[in-house]
């Protein structure tokens, strides 16, 4: 019996240079539990007799997003989509968002972005939903968090920095917190029908 399996641990990926996780998107993640699935799972059907994927709800660690399969609101992302079509074999009525690029200041997460106290920075977003549905979008910039728990200990969110007013489309313009330090600009994508898809990216506040 695998007795837990999911997403990649936040100790198993890239960084940035001042040490900040970089998260999968919702899409990334939900193509790995798919592809984890067929690989180390479905193929021993002689002596696996099951497994249990986590995680099955939601939580903060390291992120809002990192580990739950469904959003703090209560809508499920497309890792949700894949383990039912897995167990079922077929897709879900109404499918999950699909993510096809993120970047701030035309970057990504992986370019270990470092910004100015008080400039403005254009992020952008492309989405694709399975079902046309009509999409809407939540941008917010958090402080990176300063946890440092262990085997699911509890942890706080951290505190909100700026909710961006008037960001409701596939680009805002956000304006670099005052306060040097590390943050993550989030983007959540919901279609109204229940999926939401999710990224978000960690970079730096040097002083002016």
């Amino acid at each position: 019996m695998v007795t837990e399996w999911g997403a990649t641990g936040h100790w198993e990926v890239a960084t940035t240079p001042w040490g900040a996780p970089i998260e999968n998107n919702s899409t990334v993640k939900a193509d790995l539990y798919g592809e984890r699935y067929r690989t180390a799972i479905a193929t021993d059907t002689t002596q696996i007799l099951g497994s249990y994927v986590f995680l099955w709800g939601q939580k903060q660690e390291r992120t809002p997003t990192w580990y739950g399969m469904f959003m703090p609101s209560g809508e499920k992302t497309e890792s949700v989509d894949v383990m039912q079509q897995i167990w079922t074999g077929a897709w879900p009525e109404n499918r999950a968002p699909r993510l096809a690029s993120f970047t701030f200041d035309g970057r990504t997460a992986e370019d270990g972005i470092t910004m100015q106290a008080g400039q403005s920075y254009e992020a952008a977003v492309a989405v694709t939903d399975p079902d046309d549905d009509s999409l809407r979008y939540e941008w917010q910039v958090l402080a990176e968090s300063q946890a440092i728990s262990e085997g699911g200990d509890d942890e706080d969110v951290p505190p909100a920095i700026l909710d961006i007013i008037g960001g409701e489309g596939t680009s805002v313009t956000v304006t670099a917190p005052a306060e040097p330090g590390a943050y993550r600009l989030f983007v959540n994508i919901y279609d109204q029908q229940g999926s939401a898809a999710h990224a978000n990216i960690p970079f730096l506040v040097e002083g002016t």
